[in-house]
């Protein structure tokens, strides 16, 4: 007997607080901040910021820059000799500043890992203390301040950082400094460096709030996170952005969402990320459609700050590989500060 499936069309399942999120979404696109794209702003000498991230051994061609911020998985297994290769090429680039972090194929880098899995040392006895790591600035739960100046050598303050020596050559630039925090920690997904449980708040206030570039391996939940039919990024990473605002955010770990965006975070934007994240409801629609119609009345009187003085934190997921094999598909991100 042959069933008749056109008396009986698939159902549409609604999940909780669908509604909820539909609402949010549709006020978001209301606001004139996020209905638009606003350029961010950049001074008449911006420093370009060369972003890559998960590398899995390749080695691709980088374009010129001042900075060079790579957000880990440098390597496939985590190898000393494929960290040690790694950090050699990124050493030998012409960028004044490279600034690192591992990512979760990056065991070598995690003591508490390999301490727990030995055998992914795969039968090597050195350890991150016998790498070279000639002019790499690495990072691990600590911020570096990068300084341009116009005398003919820049210099370094560290809080936490391990470095190395700098490269020559510097740019004439009017004197700058750039702030860059960074950290490896993702959510939990098999057996890999560097995770948290999930339900677990690493986060909170560890970032400084006068940080200007956020480096960090897996990406804030909705901000180029999608993975099939879910998003894969951390909530507690996402929120703990939103608080300090930075002026760029640099990750990778899902490779299929590669891309740049640029995203005002004032609090409409933060109201419909704890909608989305199922940490808010109607109380909050509520006060995020206040929000949207202060802002379009400020329009219509001509508050000439709502149509181009948003603050815009510029999200890059610079996964340069994809695919299963992890082969080398995408180029290097560049912005410009």
């Amino acid at each position: 007997m042959n069933a008749d499936n056109s008396r009986n069309p698939p159902r549409t399942i609604n999940l909780p607080g669908h509604r909820q999120r539909a609402i949010a979404s549709h006020l978001l696109q209301l606001h004139p901040y996020h209905s638009i794209t606003i350029p961010p702003s950049t001074p008449p000498t911006p420093l370009r910021i060369v972003c890559i991230s998960d590398t899995h051994n390749t080695q691709p061609n980088l374009p010129p820059g001042d900075v060079l911020i790579h957000a880990g998985d440098l390597t496939e297994n985590g190898s000393f000799d494929e960290i040690q290769s790694q950090i050699t090429w990124l050493s030998s680039q012409p960028h004044r500043y490279k600034v690192i972090i591992a990512g979760n194929h990056d065991v070598l880098l995690d003591t508490d890992f390999l301490a727990k899995y030995p055998e992914r040392r795969y039968g090597d006895s050195r350890t991150l203390d016998d790498l070279d790591w000639g002019s790499v600035c690495y990072l691990r739960n600590s911020s570096v301040t990068l300084e341009f100046g116009r005398e003919s050598s820049s210099k370094i303050a560290l809080e936490g950082a391990v470095y190395g020596k700098r490269s020559p050559g510097d740019r004439q630039l009017s004197k700058r400094t750039l702030s860059i925090y960074g950290s490896p920690w993702t959510p939990q997904y098999g057996v890999s460096a560097f995770q948290h449980a999930r339900e677990e708040d690493v986060w909170s206030g560890k970032i400084p709030p006068d940080t200007d570039i956020v480096v960090v391996h897996g990406p804030p939940r909705l901000h180029l996170d999608k993975r099939d039919f879910h998003r894969a990024g951390c909530p507690l990473l996402g929120a703990e952005v939103a608080r300090v605002r930075p002026r760029l955010v640099v990750f990778g770990h899902i490779h299929v969402s590669y891309g740049r965006e640029d995203v005002v975070l004032d609090r409409t934007r933060r109201l419909y990320e704890e909608v989305m994240n199922f940490w808010a409801g109607w109380p909050a629609l509520v006060f995020m459609a206040c929000c949207v119609l202060l802002a379009r009345l400020k329009c219509v009187f001509g508050n000439k700050g709502m149509a181009g003085g948003g603050r815009v934190t510029t999200f890059v997921n610079a996964a340069v590989v994809s695919g299963l094999e992890n082969k080398l598909q995408n180029d290097p991100i560049v912005v410009e500060l």
